[in-house]
């Protein structure tokens, strides 16, 4: 999950900083990144899985109003005061992941998590969740609250008949490979692997590879998309560097003067797709490096 901070003064900053040291995340301050919130938000609303607002939560509310689309898409929003005193979950709570993200907060700066979603202050099941989990899309959208209000009423909810259908479509899940020159086959089977445990997916989910043109000749890599049954997708570095520029991707230094771009596995992963929401953002394994998409339908 990419995750957006973002402050409004030097307190916030402080705040901002602390959670990004534990959890990850980009830091961007007024004055310095944006001038404009309101058009800072318009700009990165779609291009970070989470958006973390360090204000008062009716400026973020204002903020992100204009550009809500759907609960299927939208990315997660959370709310934290500048003391960091509470710590509220505001949108996409359950498939954007802002519930759980929001808890995950709480404990580090040891705020007051504020969740409102009926099914989890009933501490109940809920559809979206579980859909969530398995790398799912609900369809259609008007039977999650359908199905949440009747487990919420204490009716039976059944997972092959019953009063309302839901399908659960499952999402394509593209993997970013970025790699050392002569790795070999095995090296890279092992580091998809190992990135697919980290978010208990097997590694039969991943439909699709990607990676930056420079490496269409690396032997290892062409060889194991063969072997592997997968379509390997490559991107020019301008491609890269677009995506790069657009989502406000990290750069490595050492990758950038090796191969002329600073992100390969990610930038390469938003390449495939016209939207999604990052499983894993870019992990390093030995001389491989990962990132993995689920791209949204």
């Amino acid at each position: 999950m990419r995750k957006a901070i973002l402050s409004l003064t030097e307190q916030g900053k402080i705040l901002a900083e602390k959670i990004s040291e534990k959890i990850g995340g980009k830091v961007f301050c007024k004055g310095k990144d944006f001038d404009s919130m309101k058009d800072f938000v318009g700009e990165i609303f779609s291009k970070f899985d989470a958006i973390i607002f360090i204000c008062a939560a009716g400026i973020a509310v204002r903020m992100i109003a204009p550009h809500i689309v759907s609960k299927l898409s939208d990315p997660a929003v959370i709310v934290i005061d500048e003391r960091g005193k509470n710590c509220i979950s505001l949108l996409s709570g359950h498939i954007g992941g802002a519930n759980n993200l929001t808890l995950e907060i709480s404990k580090i700066i040891n705020a007051n998590p504020v969740i409102t979603t009926a099914t989890d202050v009933e501490e109940k099941f809920s559809a979206d969740s579980f859909a969530n989990k398995f790398g799912l899309i609900p369809e259609d959208k008007n039977l999650i609250k359908k199905i949440n209000s009747a487990i919420l009423n204490g009716e039976e909810i059944f997972f092959t008949a019953g009063k309302f259908k839901m399908n659960l479509i499952p999402k394509n899940l593209i993997a970013g490979i970025g790699c050392r020159r002569g790795v070999s086959e095995e090296k890279i089977f092992s580091a998809l692997e190992n990135a697919c445990k980290i978010i208990s997916q097997p590694i039969g989910r991943v439909k699709i590879l990607a990676s930056v043109d420079i490496k269409s000749d690396e032997v290892g890599l062409i060889n194991f998309a063969k072997n592997f049954g997968r379509e390997i997708k490559f991107f020019s570095v301008e491609e890269l560097q677009k995506k790069i520029f657009e989502y406000k991707l990290e750069e490595s230094e050492f990758v950038k003067k090796n191969i002329g771009v600073g992100n390969v596995c990610e930038a390469a992963a938003l390449c495939c797709v016209s939207s999604g929401k990052f499983a894993l953002t870019k992990k390093i394994f030995d001389e491989v490096t990962i990132s993995l998409l689920w791209e949204n339908l």
